[in-house]
C-alpha cells in the first residue's frame, strides 16, 4: 500500500484497542454470567465461548477483522503472560505435592481429551476441505 491508502498509526492503534476492548468486554460478560448463575466454569472461559458463538453469526467478518490484531499480539506474548502462573505453582509446591497423584491424573486426562478433540476437529476440517 502507498502512504495515501495505508492506515495511519492512530487508526491501527484504535483498531487494536477496539479489539482488546471487545475481548475484555466478553471476558467481563462471562464473569458476570458466571457470578449470577454460579457455574463452576471460569467467567473468562464463558466469555470466550460467547465470543466463539458470535463468530457463527453474520457479524463474523467484522468481528474477525476487529479482534484479530489484538488477539494475534496477545498470542505472541502468551508465554510471558503464563510466567506468573508458573511462579505461583512453584511457590505453592508444598500443598500441591500432597495431591500429586490426583493432579497427575487430571493433567493426563485433560491432555488426552484435548489431544483427541483436536485430532477429531482436524479430521473433520480436512474432510470438509476435501469435499469442497
Amino acid at each position: 500500500m502507498d502512504e495515501a491508502t495505508e492506515p495511519g498509526r492512530g487508526a491501527v492503534l484504535a483498531r487494536w484497542l477496539l479489539g482488546v476492548g471487545i475481548l475484555v468486554a466478553f471476558a467481563a460478560l462471562g464473569n458476570v454470567v458466571q457470578h449470577l448463575v454460579g457455574l463452576p466454569i471460569p467467567g473468562s472461559t464463558i466469555g470466550m465461548i460467547a465470543l466463539l458463538a458470535l463468530l457463527a453469526t453474520p457479524v463474523r467478518r467484522w468481528l474477525l477483522r476487529t479482534v484479530s490484531p489484538a488477539a494475534d499480539s496477545l498470542v505472541a506474548v502468551l508465554p510471558l503472560l503464563l510466567v506468573p502462573l508458573a511462579v505461583g505453582i512453584v511457590g505453592s509446591f508444598g500443598p500441591l505435592a500432597e495431591h500429586a497423584l490426583a493432579l497427575a491424573a487430571a493433567l493426563v486426562v485433560g491432555w488426552l481429551v484435548t489431544f483427541l478433540t483436536a485430532a477429531f476437529v482436524a479430521d473433520l476440517l480436512m474432510r470438509r476441505t476435501r469435499r469442497s
